[in-house]
């Protein structure tokens, strides 16, 4: 199975925490027999790619995410790219987790959307990957 991760890489608050953050999520993707795909990591980085276009951006994102059997998102930092993604995934019949942090405020709309199948409300990074690790034990084929 392949896991399309979405997540805000656009101004962040903190980078470099956020996107090592998104590596040990991959970490337990990889740990757990899921392939997976992360922007930041195939060359559309807003910060280390600035030159790919706005359309090259879309055209790689979406082709990625048609592939993958699922998405996991993490809202916890609003993104515009992300919610398009969701939308996207909704679209192409593909299911959707999302993570972020207890006590942070998530669109009702976001969580509205029929393509939202769980959520992972997490109080710090170690719960964040505990949850992930048993929400990928329980989709995985066997």
């Amino acid at each position: 199975m392949r896991i399309f991760f979405g997540g805000p890489l656009t101004d962040l608050q903190n980078p470099e925490k956020t996107k090592a953050f998104y590596v040990k999520l991959g970490e337990v993707a990889k740990t757990n027999g899921f392939d997976y795909y992360w922007a930041f990591e195939h060359g559309t980085d807003p910060e280390h790619n600035p030159d790919v276009s706005a359309s090259r951006v879309y055209q790689i994102d979406t082709q990625e995410l048609e592939k993958s059997d699922l998405m996991i998102a993490y809202v916890g930092e609003p993104s515009t790219g992300t919610g398009e993604e969701i939308e996207y995934a909704q679209d192409h019949n593909i299911p959707v987790y999302l993570l972020f942090e207890k006590g942070k405020k998530i669109s009702r709309m976001l969580l509205g959307s029929p393509s939202i199948k769980g959520v992972i409300e997490f109080t710090d990074e170690a719960d964040a990957l505990a949850q992930l690790q048993s929400l990928l034990q329980s989709i995985k084929p066997h």
